[in-house]
């Protein structure tokens, strides 16, 4: 009489261990494929952020006018003022569909990095602000370590200068209506994860716009 064959213990064990280990395999190797999505989604989505923020910054610019405005005490400011970490002017095309709004189709906005690190877009509702108005942040970006502008403006030599503060002290002898505007806007965003976003903005010459 034949002896049924089977699996030895030993056969058994090796068995389970293989299955074992190709199950940590498989595990590990999907897990990893998730992270590599998750990674790049969210890549993906900081790219698309960052790109939001200049096309935003962009359009602002290139509707950027001499409109000067008045501050809560009455006195006049120029259409422009910027620092090296803040950037304030006026600028068409704010929709109004039908005139539905009662206000301006020009609107005074400015970016900023606030105390959390982060870029700003400020608005007001209106060009020429009183005591109790408020204006609106909208969060550009996250996660930004350095915020820098610098304003191409002519020097009265005629030549060309990139400048840290306008309007400087050349300028600041000109009333607000008078004033010229930069030709170019220079930004620089560091980011905490270490990328740059760089970029030179030419203003449009308007109507409203000084020569």
């Amino acid at each position: 009489m034949r002896r049924q064959a089977g699996f030895t213990l030993l056969e058994v064990i090796i068995a389970i261990a293989i299955f074992a280990l190709m199950y940590v395999i498989a595990q590990a190797s999907f897990s990893e494929s998730l992270n590599s999505r998750a990674m790049l989604a969210e890549h993906a989505t900081r790219q698309e952020t960052k790109q939001r923020a200049l096309i935003f910054l962009a359009q602002d610019i290139e509707q950027l006018i001499a409109r000067p405005v008045r501050d809560p005490f009455g006195d006049p400011q120029p259409a422009v003022r910027g620092t090296l970490e803040y950037f304030e002017f006026t600028r068409l095309g704010w929709a109004n569909p039908f005139d539905l709004r009662d206000r301006s189709q020009m609107q005074r906005v400015a970016y900023l990095l606030d105390e959390e690190q982060r870029l700003v877009r400020r608005h007001w509702p209106a060009l020429d602000v009183n005591v109790g108005t408020e204006p609106t942040d909208t969060v550009m970006l996250e996660e930004v370590e350095t915020l820098q502008f610098r304003y191409l403006g002519q020097g009265p030599e005629g030549d060309w200068q990139w400048r840290e503060l306008w309007p400087d002290v050349d300028l600041e002898q000109t009333p607000p209506l008078f004033q010229a505007l930069p030709k170019s806007i220079e930004m620089e965003i560091r980011m905490e994860d270490g990328s740059r976003l760089h970029r030179y903005f030419r203003t449009v010459l308007n109507p409203w716009s000084q020569t």
